[in-house]
């Protein structure tokens, strides 16, 4: 039986199925057996991949000359001899660099203050200056302690170096800069005689973007002639910055991309996930929902490596944990050079995009899976909207708000036309009400005579759905514009605090079944209204309580959605409260002033005397229920 209630649950069911259906791809639980590996896993050391068998003897001795923990201070102390026969053979042409007083050099600009140290040349600490964690602290995106990228590779007698645990010399002072001014500072291991290796590192006053040169000067009377690459370790763990410690976790994962290929990523679900990788990489990113760091390489010399990540559900110590080792190809000659760029900064999808390196791929737009990837292609046309309406400087509930105006606006056509067809329904319930009547429970007929009422009164029994369709998209889209926004980060609006978190207005001590451990407002709101909504919708249809049990349906979703919202960033919620909103005032004006039930009353009657010919799509179904009738005959 079609009738234009069973349209309104077919078209709410739908809606959450495929709601549910990516909601919980997303938050997918680890099944038993990779609980078990899990904890076989924590027994292992971290381990740099086994390339080939040159490689994993370089990686084995790096191994017993410094661990891999981060977060250990204990690891990160320098090697102590008082022997300088000892430091030689230990260290070789590196001896002098064993042992020094860490020193540190900052160098500035708009955007960003970073700490550079001389005990393995790198970066101690990077601070974003316009941004400030949850709790309203300088955001420390990351520190030495949760932060390392070092170089191994051997000496002579398969002694290798690490420069982690080396002490470099500075070539000049810290500085800060502004504007489109550039400026450098390296960071030498020098081995005597004028052989070093440096890190350069190059700022610009008003990017995010950084230049990261490595160059070895002279080494190849050091290094051994035969050997063909230099070993890589990046370790990184990202720390807590934002509120909801859950939500960051399922927006953070490590990303990569083959060189001239597809964007990739490791599982954002899983509690460990790794990828042995052989071909080149172009970069690699370590993301968090709303920042990220991210090495780039001009000439693909990110080789044969080994990704990985890790994090317990039940630790909220830290977001995630990711190692990521990998070879830069080496030959032997006066000097070897190596151009990388470091992208340390939000993920803001224009500012990325601007890179022109894909990167902005890292913003998830839509799901993995198949069937939903093309709502990324929407989400980029919100986010095209959106900065649009951020150029004028407005509030961002307010630019949420024109948002939600301008997709009614765009949809009123099919809504008014859909509270059209409810009209043209309810006119004919009581003849569809007679067809129940005289065929008792032979549905089969019921489905035939309805479709011949239908063609005759010129009504399309899916006109409510359509709106419904088309809007599911938008929403979905929306499920992954918001989280993933980092300009609304602590932004505020009415009682919400900051629109990419939950707008909390009562907090419990202990965590409840369902609701968790606080109250949305907005969430309590949308589920309001979306009632409010379906109650508006059932007394459009006299034949709502003829459909025992099924008219209780637009009810319960919106409780049972409430369940699964109240987490969400209250921009999310606040968008489906307003989209609640409109939709009942748009309904009842169209009802109020736009439809005239005498007008669609006598255009019924018209149709009835006139037939018009069926449309295609109403002939084929009026075919498939005639030949469901006849093969239930046949059965009996």
């Amino acid at each position: 039986m079609f009738n234009k209630n069973k349209e309104t649950v077919i078209g709410w069911i739908l809606i959450v199925l495929l709601m549910l259906g990516f909601v919980f791809y997303q938050q997918k639980k680890m099944s038993e057996e990779q609980k078990k590996k899990l904890e076989a896993k924590k027994t292992e050391q971290t381990q740099t991949p086994q390339l080939t068998k040159d490689a994993t003897e370089i990686t084995d001795n790096t191994k017993t000359a410094t661990q891999n923990t981060i977060g250990d201070s204990s690891t990160l102390s320098s090697p102590v001899a008082e022997d300088t026969a000892i430091l030689q053979s230990q260290f070789g042409a590196f001896s002098a660099t064993a042992n020094g007083e860490e020193k540190l050099f900052v160098i500035e600009n708009d955007l960003e203050k970073i700490t550079l140290t001389t005990k393995g040349g790198q970066i101690k600490s990077v601070e974003l200056k316009k941004y400030k964690t949850w709790d309203k602290q300088p955001l420390i995106l990351f520190t030495d302690k949760t932060n390392s990228l070092s170089y191994q590779f051997s000496i002579d007698n398969n002694r290798v170096i690490d420069t982690k645990n080396l002490y470099f010399e500075p070539v000049g002072e810290g500085f800060t800069i502004t504007g489109d001014a550039t400026k450098s500072f390296s960071l030498r291991l020098n081995a005597g005689e004028g052989k070093y290796l440096e890190q350069r590192y190059t700022i610009k006053g008003n990017s995010y973007l950084m230049n990261y040169d490595l160059n070895l000067v002279g080494l190849n009377t050091v290094i051994p002639t035969n050997n063909t690459f230099i070993n890589t370790t990046w370790e990184n763990t990202l720390t807590n910055v934002e509120h909801n410690i859950e939500l960051e976790r399922r927006y953070s994962a490590l990303y990569f991309k083959y060189d001239k290929s597809d964007v990739a990523h490791l599982n954002e679900d899983k509690e460990d996930d790794e990828l042995v990788f052989d071909s080149p990489l172009e970069w690699i990113s370590s993301k968090q929902q709303f920042f990220n760091t991210t090495l780039f390489s001009s000439k693909g010399e990110i080789h044969r490596g080994k990704l990985k990540t890790h994090f317990t559900k039940a630790n909220n110590a830290f977001v995630k944990r990711y190692n990521t080792n990998f070879t830069l190809p080496y030959t032997s000659g006066a000097q070897s050079n190596y151009a990388f760029q470091i992208y340390i900064g939000p993920n803001s999808y224009n500012t990325l995009a601007a890179l022109d390196k894909d990167v902005q791929s890292i913003i998830k737009l839509s799901a993995d899976f198949w069937m939903f990837n093309w709502i990324k292609y929407i989400t980029r046309f919100i986010i095209w909207v959106f900065s649009w309406f951020d150029s004028v400087h407005l509030n961002y509930g307010i630019i949420i708000l024109l948002m939600t105006l301008l997709l009614k606006v765009v949809l009123h056509p099919l809504t008014a036309k859909s509270i059209e067809s409810a009209a043209k329904m309810k006119i004919l319930a009581p003849e569809l009400a007679a067809l129940k009547e005289k065929y008792g429970d032979d549905q089969g007929k019921i489905g035939q005579e309805q479709m011949k009422l239908y063609s005759k009164a010129g009504v399309s029994p899916f006109g409510g759905c359509l709106p419904l369709l088309i809007q599911m998209p938008i929403l979905m889209a929306m499920y992954y514009f918001f989280p993933a926004s980092v300009e609304l980060r602590q932004q505020s609006f009415l009682w919400a605090s900051d629109l990419s978190s939950y707008d909390s207005i009562w907090t419990f001590k202990t965590s409840l079944p369902l609701i968790g451990d606080h109250i949305s407002l907005f969430t309590i709101l949308m589920t309001i209204t979306s009632v409010l909504q379906a109650v508006m919708n059932s007394s459009m249809n006299s034949m709502a309580n003829q459909q025992p049990g099924m008219q209780y349906m637009p009810y319960i979703m919106p409780v049972m959605l409430m369940f699964m919202f109240n987490s969400f960033p209250a921009a999310l919620t606040y968008y489906y409260l307003l989209q609640n909103l409109l939709g009942i005032i748009h309904q009842w004006v169209i009802q109020k002033f736009f439809i005239n039930e005498e007008k669609l009353r006598k255009q019924i009657e018209d149709n009835k005397k006139n037939p018009k010919q069926p449309s295609g799509w109403s002939k084929k179904l009026a075919d498939l229920q005639k030949q469901a009738e006849q093969k239930a005959k046949a059965r009996k």
